[in-house]
């Protein structure tokens, strides 16, 4: 069973890959350099120093057939994988002016159109900070501006599916950038958008009553909506919003509070 490779890299990024022995699908797998940031059964991302160029590269295994099934229909036979949605989703967020990381590369290996493994090159974001570390930091107008990218990206008919915390960052202490990763589940809606939307709300308000007064959330809602008052539609959205953030609540405080 021969395997079928494919790799796609930004042109803006070919040459620098290409001299650091990274321009094909053997030579992403085998790479063991850098610091590994996160390792799991199937899953590893590393962070690799590119002649001062910081990229981080994050592989998807599917080393068995029962992984391979149970993702039949996300990418793993069906559809396009993680790595390949990921690229395009940070393509399409940059193309509208939204904050990404670039998409630097991403490639597959394919047996008999099953999956094998598959990865994305994406580009590093100076002094990271995730979101869910920041927060206990000088706020500003944080509530603002993530209320703003939050439209912005919704009016773009696009979901994160993954809005949490963890998945926003800030470059240093600056509010100037919010960069979104992880977004591997992102879609633009054809239908269902009033749902999607308040599912989005719903990760980024889970954790919010240990951190912010009721007045804050309703702030950054009513910001978010571009109104000053909410009106009867309003209030009907923001009780969806409520009712889907309320069973993820203990566990997305947790995690915020685990990861200061």
């Amino acid at each position: 069973m021969r395997p079928a490779h494919t790799i796609v890299i930004n042109p803006e990024w070919q040459t620098l890959l290409k001299a650091n022995g990274l321009d094909s699908v053997d030579a992403i797998f085998s790479r063991k350099d850098g610091t590994v940031i996160k390792a799991g059964k199937n899953t590893e991302v590393r962070r690799l120093d590119l002649n001062g160029h910081i990229v981080f590269l994050k592989k998807y295994l599917y080393p068995t057939f029962r992984l391979r099934l149970s993702g039949a229909n996300r990418g793993t036979f069906f559809g396009i994988s993680k790595a390949h949605r990921e690229y395009d989703n940070l393509g399409k967020l940059r193309a509208w002016g939204l904050d990404a990381p670039a998409p630097v590369a991403y490639c597959e290996e394919r047996r008999c159109r099953w999956l094998w493994r598959s990865a994305l090159l994406s580009e590093g974001i100076p002094d990271p900070v995730a979101l869910d570390v920041f927060i206990r930091g000088p706020r500003g107008d944080l509530i603002n501006r993530l209320a703003d990218y939050t439209r912005r990206m919704h009016e773009h008919r696009f979901v994160h599916h993954d809005y949490f915390w963890r998945n926003i960052l800030l470059s240093g202490n600056s509010l100037e950038h919010f960069y979104l990763i992880d977004s591997h589940k992102g879609r633009q809606w054809r239908c269902g958008g009033h749902r999607n939307r308040a599912k989005d709300l719903a990760t980024l308000d889970a954790p919010a009553p240990g951190f912010f007064r009721r007045t804050e959330r309703l702030r950054f809602f009513l910001r978010y909506l571009g109104h000053d008052r909410l009106t009867d539609d309003d209030k009907q959205f923001l009780r969806l919003v409520l009712q889907l953030a309320a069973p993820m609540r203990d566990t997305q405080l947790r995690r915020v509070r685990k990861a200061q």
